[in-house]
């Protein structure tokens, strides 16, 4: 967003008799150690301290304490934003920025205020004009995975990626009103290029980071204004940290390595927030480095930044994404991925199995049996029954609570046979070795004891390092390229 546009905002939000006169919002808390019980962890994201905590009354806490204001930096702030908004100064940076608070600092005599507050007050301003206001510290946090307000009278919490235990960590910001929420929703839309108003209450759109935004206004839609924001990391989580994790068996990775290798088609199934999109992204990378991959998406979650022939195409429809698809298979993909599923976009996946291309997707489903009557209602008939036939597998990823904690799992693998599903890996039972995937992934990729061949791939995946670049320097070497 353009600084400038960023001051027109704040003018139209206040009202034209006020030009930027804001509030110094500030997430401070002094008595840290009164409210925790039991610290879990600290850390620094810049000058903010994070503080992960549980609290006296057992909640799991994720507190912000940002750098400490007095009275004459909050009224620095206030003079600084007012007259940065009156500056004919071109702002385009924060090099820009620091300028043109130096010069204000000059023509105001105002230099040795600036220079007792100047970290702090730069904090401040910096946060509220290119960054994100009050949100900013927890959206730069490179932990975090998803931001959420479902009230305005209530904290916004956070889901926090080595915490996924607690499910969602309470934070201590806090909107003052409902009125105030709205205003910022205003301020994300337009970072986003959007625009949410009364005809349009909701949005759903991306970050200049990438991040997926939901949000609504209040009424009509939701009873308060509401906020979701979910953060994907720039560099992907890979297999062996999932691996490490418990998040997936080494055998059950190594089954979908050499299923991808032999190009053949299977969806990964489960419920909201259960990790399908990060175990697809992991999955995708367990293939040929020198394959031509494409993924269709309605925003840019999945990623392979270290592969010079992957390409992503945006639909935001499902007739946009089904002409993706289809744009798609022109380019004779070694693998076609679906980010996600949910229309008439699905048969261009049979086109991608018929063609003899590599397919994946994710679905919301929980059985074999939801995944056919969703995909039912979606193709004719004869196109059923040709996926049906050609899914190779179902991958069953699911969140449960265990002691206390809440855990995100490959639960179950499902094979096709004659048409039915038949479970070869779950809780009490793996029967991979004996499978008829085994059998069909022989004649498939025509290795006489696949059987080895898994178990050696099995093995790599237990040796190596985990990281992103680890995984695909083994895969460079595995492949020879």
């Amino acid at each position: 967003m353009d600084f400038k546009e960023i001051f027109r905002f704040y003018r139209k939000v206040r009202g034209d008799n006020i030009i930027v006169k804001r509030r110094l919002k500030s997430l401070y808390l002094d008595n840290i150690d009164d409210i925790c019980v039991e610290i879990l962890r600290r850390y620094n994201v810049d000058k903010s301290e994070i503080v992960i905590c549980i609290d006296k009354s057992g909640l799991a806490r994720y507190i912000v304490n940002e750098p400490k204001i007095n009275r004459e930096v909050s009224k620095l702030y206030e003079t600084f934003m007012e007259y940065l908004y009156t500056s004919v100064l071109d702002i385009n940076d924060i090099d820009d920025l620091k300028y043109a608070i130096e010069k204000i600092a000059m023509q105001l005599k105002l230099e040795e205020s600036l220079i007792r507050n100047y970290d702090t007050l730069l904090y401040y301003i910096v946060r509220d004009t290119f960054g994100y206001g009050i949100l900013d510290t927890v959206i730069r946090d490179r932990n975090i995975e998803d931001i959420e307000l479902s009230d305005w009278q209530k904290p916004v919490t956070v889901v926090h990626s080595d915490f996924l235990g607690y499910e969602a960590l309470v934070t201590n910001i806090v909107f003052d009103s409902e009125e105030e929420v709205r205003s910022y929703i205003e301020r994300i839309s337009l970072k986003s290029g959007k625009a949410i108003s009364l005809v349009k209450p909701e949005i759903h759109t991306v970050l200049p980071e990438g991040y997926r935004v939901a949000a609504t206004i209040g009424e009509p839609v939701s009873v308060s204004p509401t906020i979701d924001i979910r953060k994907l990391p720039s560099i992907p989580i890979d297999i062996v940290r999932l691996i490490k994790s418990d998040f997936i068996d080494a055998k059950v990775a190594a089954l979908l390595w050499l299923v991808n290798d032999a190009k053949l088609f299977y969806a990964i199934i489960g419920g909201s927030g259960t990790g399908k999109t990060t175990l697809l992204n992991a999955l995708i990378q367990l293939s040929n480095p020198n394959w031509k991959i494409i993924v269709v998406q309605d925003i840019p979650e999945i990623k392979l930044p270290l592969r010079p022939r992957f390409i992503q195409f945006f639909g935001e429809s499902s007739e946009e994404l089904l002409q993706r698809c289809f744009t798609a298979l022109r380019y004779r993909p070694d693998m076609l991925v679906v980010g996600e599923v949910r229309g008439r976009e699905i048969s261009a996946l049979v086109r991608a199995v018929a063609s003899g291309s590599g397919s994946i997707t994710s679905f919301h489903a929980s059985t074999p049996e939801e995944y056919e009557m969703a995909i039912r209602n979606l193709l004719p008939q004869d196109l059923y029954s040709l996926l049906t036939l050609n899914t190779a597998l179902l991958v069953f990823v699911t969140r449960f609570r265990s002691g206390g904690k809440t855990e995100r799992k490959v639960w179950r693998v499902y094979e096709n046979i004659s048409d039915e599903w038949r479970e070869i890996y779950g809780p009490e039972i793996d029967r991979i070795e004996n499978s008829y995937i085994i059998k069909r992934l022989a004649k498939r990729l025509l290795i006489n004891d696949i059987e080895a061949e898994w178990e050696n791939r099995y093995k790599i995946l237990l040796s190596i390092d985990e990281g992103y670049e680890s995984v695909e320097r083994m895969l460079r070497k595995f492949y020879g390229v």
